[in-house]
């Protein structure tokens, strides 16, 4: 009885509180929905309305917990889960804001030009969210980086550094952000770059950072057999600059993935970006399809950057 009289008394505070949220009365809707959850702690309209009103006052921490209160009594609340994901992204929680609007829109699918209108949460629908999601399925978690462009701060590339990928020992870099570029030519896929080494170090981020770039500002698709001038000789990266100025694309041999590695749509594929000598340019220049082979055929570790070049 007496938890019946309490969860009346919740439902009448609540009454109130909705009726002060619709008309824009934030402060006096928190009271409301405060006192419902003091007389029935288990009232998941009264934590979300909760949720709701604080958030609409900016006091996101607080809307955060609310919400996640209201979730974990009613896990299939898509506007719980909505309220959710929008104030864990106002705080820097990207990992659970991601993870409420990936559930919001499964039981809401059509929500997705609504989310795709707040800055939040559109970050969490970009292809490149899809590709990383994919590629921290096949190596495990990796941490990244994020490189600015010199002349235009707004432009960013993410880099994961993978260790002992693509064996043990080395290092993979990949970008992720490059699949947000779309391509004149609308049959392409989207596309993320990759690169091995045998060295570990902030100019390898800086290469796929330089190149993706380039590629994003003259719409050129990074297609395997592709050449690009001075990619790493630009960089001024000492001696490796020297020795290996420019970079050639070629498939991603040495990961064990399946291309593509997201079918989308859009489908995201990945291309392997390997720094070449002036030597091995004028090589591809004269013969570019026997590049590749050649390079092969003596024995080229395409993840050694100490290498001289052919």
């Amino acid at each position: 009885m007496r938890q019946a009289m309490s969860q009346a008394a919740a439902d009448s505070f609540v009454r109130e509180g909705d009726e002060l949220l619709r008309n824009d009365r934030y402060e006096e809707a928190v009271v409301r929905f405060e006192k419902a959850t003091q007389a029935f702690p288990a009232h998941a309209h009264a934590w979300k309305g909760l949720g709701h009103s604080l958030l609409r006052l900016g006091r996101a921490r607080e809307a955060a917990g609310a919400f996640d209160r209201a979730i974990g009594i009613t896990p299939q609340s898509a506007t719980a889960l909505w309220g959710g994901a929008v104030a864990h992204a106002e705080v820097g929680n990207p990992v659970v804001a991601h993870s409420y609007l990936k559930r919001t829109l499964s039981l809401q699918p059509t929500w997705i030009e609504m989310a795709l209108g707040v800055p939040q949460l559109a970050v969490f629908l970009q292809t490149s969210t899809r590709a990383g999601e994919k590629l921290r399925t096949h190596f495990g978690p990796f941490s990244t980086r994020t490189y600015r462009h010199t002349a235009d701060e707004a432009r960013i590339i993410e880099v994961g550094r993978i260790v002992n990928q693509p064996q043990f020992g080395q290092w993979s870099f990949v970008t992720i952000g490059l699949a947000n570029q779309t391509w004149p030519e609308t049959e392409r896929p989207r596309i993320e770059l990759v690169l091995a080494s045998t060295i570990d170090s902030e100019v390898c981020g800086q290469i796929l950072a330089n190149l993706a770039f380039h590629l994003g500002e003259t719409q050129f698709f990074p297609e395997p057999g592709l050449m690009v001038r001075d990619v790493v000789g630009a960089l001024g990266a000492g001696d490796l600059s020297k020795r290996l100025p420019h970079v050639y694309v070629c498939v991603p041999r040495l990961w064990d993935l399946s291309l593509p590695i997201d079918e989308g749509p859009p489908a995201v594929t990945l291309a392997q970006v390997v720094p070449v000598s002036e030597s091995e340019y004028e090589l591809w220049r004269a013969r570019p399809a026997e590049l590749e082979l050649s390079l092969l055929a003596h024995g080229v570790d395409f993840a050694d950057l100490r290498r001289t070049g052919a």
